[in-house]
Parts: C-alpha cells; structure tokens; sequence
C-alpha cells in the first residue's frame, strides 16, 4: 500500500467540486458535490440517533438504488428538525443534481452539516447547482473537502494505492467534524461527522456494504470529541470499477487486501477528526489489550475515550491515572482488576491493579505536553485489542459551543 497525495478525486473517473452558496453567514464555500463519471455500487452506514435529519432519512432511501453517481453536501445548516418539509427539501437538492446531470433521483445521496432546526435555503442551492456542476474536476477534491467544513480548522483528506492481482486500485477520502462526534453508525441505520469514500476497484454491492460495516467499527466508531452523538452522521462510499481488476465479489485474498487499505484510509480520518476537535490542544489515543473478546474491548477504550475527567486532565497536563481506571471500570465490561496494567505514553502507572509508586511524575506530566498522548490498558485475559481516538477538553471548546448558534 502506497500513501499518497489525494482525496475523492484520486481513484480513476471521480470528480469534485466546492463552492461558495451563501449559507454559511461566513461567506466561505458551502456546496459540494463528487461524482463518478460512470455509475457506481455505494453504500452507507449513518446515525443511530432515533433524531434523524432529513438528509439521513433521504440517503438511506435512495441506497436501496442498484447504482449512483454523485453526492450533494451542504454545510451551515443541517435541516434536521424541520419536519416533513426537511424532507422534501433533501430530496430537492437530490432532484437539482439529478436533473441537471440526467441522472434519476435515486442515483444521487444527499448529506448536510450546521445549525439544527433551520430551514434549509433550497433557492440558493438551485442557484448554485450549475456553477457547483461547471466546477467538477479531478483537481477538486480540495475544494470538496474544504466546502464541507463547519467549525474545522483544517481540511481533511487521504488516498492511497494498493494492487489487486497486477492492477493499481485507488481509495480516497474526505471527512469533517470536529463537535458533537460521537458517531455509532450502523447501516440503514450543529457539528456532525461526515465521512466520503471513493474507490474504483471493482466490488460487487455486497461486498462494498460489509467491508464499510466492518471497517467503521474500528475507525469512526471509536473517535469521540464530546460523546454527543449527531443527528446528521453520515460515511458513504463509492466503487465505479474503473480500476479494471478481477471484480471482488467473495471474502478471498484480493477482499482482505482492499479491506485492509479501506480501513486505513478510515482510521487516518478518524484521528484526524480527534486532532482537530474543537479546541483540542492533544491527540490521544486510548488502546486496550488482552481483552477477553473484540467488543469488550472497543466498549472499554471508548469508555475511557469519553471521560470529561480524563479529558480535563490531558488538557491541565496532570498524570492523574486514576480516571483511566476508573472509566474502565465503568464500562460495564467485566475485568480482573488485579490483572490490569495501565501505561501513560512509556511510563507503567498501574501493575496488576496496584498504584507503580515509583513512577516518576514529571517525567509522565513532561510527556503530556506533548501533542500526542498514549494511554494504554492491558487487561491480560485475552488477545484481543481496540483503539479508540479523542482530545483534550479545553476552555476553548466551552467557548465554542456557548456561541455555535449565533
């Protein structure tokens, strides 16, 4: 696998385009779209939050599709809560592209991001739909990924290359959100995690469905910022095929492989998310081993993810292990404590559940300074392991939420 330079637009025949639709009050770029110049095998997974947005509910009605060929994203509003009027109004930002692009509704996924309870301002967007679609480049994944941006401070992007069987097969990503991330998207099932994917390997549908189910259960599942979970949560991803090789349509060698590069491109994104949560200062990354099965595992280094009390303690710089022990504890998973270790960056803080006396304290409060913190829990009753991803809690984030809906 070979890292490089990208996002949505680096497999072979997708193209992308931002521009500025005047929903932001900002004035920046609001209105994105990809597309894929022949039609593709998709697939999603969204929110479990019972509060649906309509963009949600519209996406998820239309992957019953055999194919698609473009996604819509509008950021500065997230037309959630606006009854069965946001419904229709998700479905006419599908309608404007599919119109435009002789495409048929259903061929096109719809996503939104911003302030909830807000009407969606359809006319600006149908205004804006010509000059989104006369901007579609192979150069525009930048612009995508910059248009979709809410309170981030940085675009984030990767793609990466792989071969399957002699050919060079491409994934590329996107992604935003940096407050209230906390996703559990399952399939079918203010700021938001929004995820896009594009590949042109050639994958039948479902395939590409349960490499995006497994793969989300390692990456995006396990980033939280605040452990509130969005409404809008969405991750899609697209396949055209147009990489040419043998069609993947069984779990064999060339399905492993793509899996494991999709998974990749997701965690890089999910830590990305962490890293720019609103006002982190730290990235940690919170890891259990030994754990008696994968999901006790997860639900552990996710618990332990969303401590405020942990979270405080990263930002003030403190070595206070103690609410690392007691989040695990809280999981609701059953553990021997008097097995466990727990390890802050290098320094072993906790030995078969009894406190390492002789840990030095500075030199653990010198390795918080940095930008990036390892916290790591080893349960010692098994092989399995999970990592999840959060920051730091800062002042700043209190002050960006106080303000987010002015």
């Amino acid at each position: 696998m070979i890292i490089v330079k990208g996002g949505v637009t680096t497999p072979k025949g997708f193209l992308a385009s931002g521009v500025k639709a005047g929903i932001k009050k900002s004035g920046r770029a609001d209105l994105a779209l990809i597309y894929s110049e022949v039609p593709a095998v998709a697939s999603g997974v969204f929110t479990t939050n019972v509060f649906k947005a309509s963009p949600v509910r519209v996406s998820i009605a239309n992957l019953r599709n055999k194919t698609h060929q473009a996604v819509v994203v509008n950021s500065g509003n997230a037309n959630c809560a606006n009854g069965k009027q946001g419904d229709k109004d998700a479905f006419a930002m599908a309608s404007f592209i599919s119109e435009a692009m002789e495409l048929t509704r259903s061929e096109v996924l719809v996503a939104s991001t911003g302030i909830i309870g807000h009407r969606l301002p359809v006319q600006k967007i149908k205004d804006n739909v010509p000059h989104l679609i006369s901007e579609l480049s192979e150069n525009g994944g930048s612009d995508f990924a910059a248009s979709i941006m809410t309170t981030d401070t940085v675009k984030k992007e990767v793609a990466v290359k792989i071969k399957l069987a002699g050919e060079v097969v491409s994934i590329g990503g996107a992604a935003k959100g940096v407050g209230m991330i906390h996703p559990l998207m399952k399939k079918g099932g203010h700021a938001t995690m929004l995820g896009f994917l594009t590949t042109d390997v050639s994958i039948s549908k479902a395939c590409l469905e349960a490499a995006l189910s497994e793969v989300v259960e390692d990456s995006f599942n396990m980033v939280s910022v605040d452990g509130d979970m969005s409404t809008n949560d969405s991750l899609f991803i697209l396949a055209n095929g147009l990489a040419g090789n043998r069609r993947i349509s069984l779990k064999g060698k060339d399905y492993l492989a793509f899996l494991a590069a999709l998974k990749f491109v997701c965690v890089s994104l999910a830590k990305m998310l962490a890293r720019d949560g609103e006002g982190a200062t730290k990235l940690v990354e919170v890891t259990v081993l030994g754990s008696k099965d994968a999901d006790s595992a997860r639900r552990i280094a996710r618990k332990i993810s969303t401590s405020n009390l942990l979270k405080c303690a990263i930002f003030g710089e403190d070595p206070n292990w103690g609410r690392v022990a007691a989040a695990a504890g809280s999981s609701g998973i059953d553990f021997d404590p008097n097995k466990t270790d727990i390890y802050l960056g290098p320094a072993k803080v906790l030995s078969n559940g009894s406190s390492m006396k002789s840990f030095d304290k500075e030199k653990v409060r010198k390795y918080i300074k940095g930008k990036d913190v390892f916290i790591k829990l080893d349960l010692k009753s098994g092989k399995h392991s999970a990592s999840a991803w959060t920051c730091d809690f800062s002042k700043e984030y209190v002050a960006i939420n106080s303000e987010y809906s002015t």
